[in-house]
């Protein structure tokens, strides 16, 4: 950054006045040498956390860039994947339409799954099964509780009997299956 920068100036004037004295044989006294000293250890120390830090961005930029050529990667072997299935899927099709034999065999396989993801019956342990094939009827509907025949030659009831609803039809009690035996 900004302040970075100005610190690298001034340790570069500091390291230039020091290269100066040597090339003048100059030998500062003592404060002046540990002063100096002090001055290159704290310009070394900031120009090592510069470089630090310049390289975790490299180190990150570069992993970025990894995951980002394997996510690449990874969607090319996934494409790939899928066109080798639709090629499969293809060429099991050709086969299955082209061979009577292949398609037997996949009619087969097709009803065993079939038959194998359908669920099993519940249990009937206690249970009363009934015969539902009855020899005298003739109805395929269940008709409830009561049968309505239509009677168009039966005139409606009076008025004020309890049964003044007018219906073309008479309602019969069901019949059971011991009357049709």
């Amino acid at each position: 950054s900004t302040q970075s920068t100005g610190d690298f100036k001034v340790g570069e004037v500091w390291q230039e006045i020091i290269s100066e004295l040597m090339v003048d044989n100059i030998t500062p006294i003592r404060s002046d040498r540990d002063a100096l000293r002090e001055i290159q250890q704290i310009i070394g120390a900031k120009s090592e956390a510069v470089k630090r830090h310049q390289l975790e961005i490299l180190e990150r930029e570069q992993a970025s860039e990894q995951e980002e050529e394997q996510a690449c990667y990874e969607q090319i072997r996934s494409n790939y994947k899928q066109w080798e299935q639709q090629n499969d899927s293809r060429i099991n099709f050709i086969s299955k339409t082209s061979d009577y034999e292949t398609l037997q065999m996949a009619k087969q396989k097709q009803s065993a799954l079939a038959e194998k993801s359908r669920r099993e019956p519940p249990s009937s342990a206690g249970m009363v099964e009934h015969n539902t094939l009855l020899r005298m009827l003739t109805t395929t509907v269940h008709s409830g509780r009561h049968i309505n025949i239509p009677l168009s030659e039966t005139p409606p009831p009076p008025p004020g009997t309890g049964r003044d609803i007018t219906s073309p039809h008479k309602v019969l009690p069901a019949i059971s299956p011991r009357t049709l035996r």
